[in-house]
């Protein structure tokens, strides 16, 4: 293996066995003086060799040497590229100091974490804080206040959040939403609070009810799947169940959902439907599915999910529009498609879309 390794060994002692092949043959014919003379030029020629291997062995070493202590300086560098500590994240919450097209992760302790990029938050069973963000990790130890103390997890508009709170459950946060949560659940009874959108897998414990509440509904849940639209600024709320079984509670009112049924609430209005819930939830998954849906309701939605408002003429409000939109990074794609779909044109101004009858 040695040998294997070593090439200018080998065709040294290749050269040596040739030399010495060569010297049995004319032996015979050296005077003793000569045979002196190459005995010497023979030794000083594998004195030169020695000299060049032994040189070449400093060099190689002294390479991986440098290399080796090149990347033990470097280290720390790569390591505060992938993962970066809560000492230069956490800020003071101030409204000059925050940038409010970020997600902000409002801690207890009245700390602010805040992402760029969206991001996927982890709460574990200890309070403790992990968070991707695009190619950064974060890691924040679990903040020492009393435990039924709020977070506050606000995602703007034109971003998306996905949190996993202590007890495991999973929350996907749409564009312009707010979820306030502890950092570990009491004993008896799990709470949270949305204004805006989420999608949100359960963790089931009988023994330990989960409750979502916004500003007018309470939805009662055991372990189940669902999706709830409650934001401030609409009047139309509504509670989609995907599966298993939850009770909301509308002022007075309470009624029981099955699977692929939504309850909504618009004007005072309560009702209980049969849906096709994908319709509901695809955008936790990148793209918008809709069957026989007003155009201006995709229109505000797209408006939320891209931070860009539009404006459309009120005679297009109510095309309806079927089938699946994929939303790209670019909003202008998504208008392209739009416009080759339904009869629209449409129009960008100062960040502003404007949409009429084509």
């Amino acid at each position: 293996m040695f040998m294997k390794d070593n090439p200018h060994l080998i065709d040294e002692i290749e050269e040596a066995i040739s030399i010495l092949k060569s010297i049995k043959l004319n032996a015979q014919k050296l005077s003793q003086e000569e045979k002196q003379n190459l005995f010497e030029l023979i030794q000083k020629d594998i004195e030169r060799r020695n000299k060049q291997r032994r040189f070449r062995i400093y060099l190689t070493a002294s390479a991986v040497a440098c290399v080796a202590l090149l990347l033990i300086l470097l280290q720390p560098l790569f390591s505060s590229k992938n993962e970066i500590t809560q000492e230069n994240l956490l800020v003071t919450v101030d409204s000059s100091s925050v940038n409010h097209k970020d997600i902000q992760l409002v801690l207890a302790n009245n700390k602010t974490i805040t992402f760029e990029k969206d991001a996927d938050i982890k709460y574990d069973k200890k309070g403790e804080i992990t968070a991707n963000a695009g190619a950064e990790q974060i890691k924040v130890s679990k903040t020492v206040v009393e435990e039924t103390t709020l977070n506050t997890l606000i995602v703007p508009k034109g971003k998306r959040s996905s949190l996993t709170l202590a007890d495991g459950s999973k929350v996907w946060i749409n564009s312009g939403s707010t979820l306030k949560f502890p950092t570990t659940f009491d004993a008896n009874k799990r709470e949270i609070w949305v204004n805006g959108e989420i999608y949100i897998e359960v963790e089931k414990n009988k023994d330990q009810p989960f409750y979502v509440n916004t500003d007018r509904m309470e939805i009662n849940v055991v372990g189940t799947q669902f999706n709830v639209t409650a934001y401030d600024e609409d009047t139309d709320y509504s509670v989609v169940l995907v599966e298993g079984c939850v009770d909301v509670s509308v002022d007075e009112e309470k009624a029981r959902l099955q699977p692929s049924q939504m309850l909504s609430v618009s004007k005072d209005q309560i009702s209980v439907k049969k849906i096709n819930v994908n319709n509901y939830i695809s955008w936790k998954e990148g793209y918008l599915q809709f069957t026989s849906e007003p155009l201006s309701n995709i229109l505000k939605r797209l408006s939320r999910y891209y931070d860009t408002p539009i404006d459309y003429d009120e005679n297009i409000a109510q095309l309806k529009c079927n089938g699946k939109l994929v939303l790209f990074d670019n909003l202008e794609d998504v208008m392209k498609t739009i416009y080759n779909t339904i009869p629209i044109e449409y129009s960008q101004k100062t960040d502003r879309i404007f949409v009429q009858k084509r």
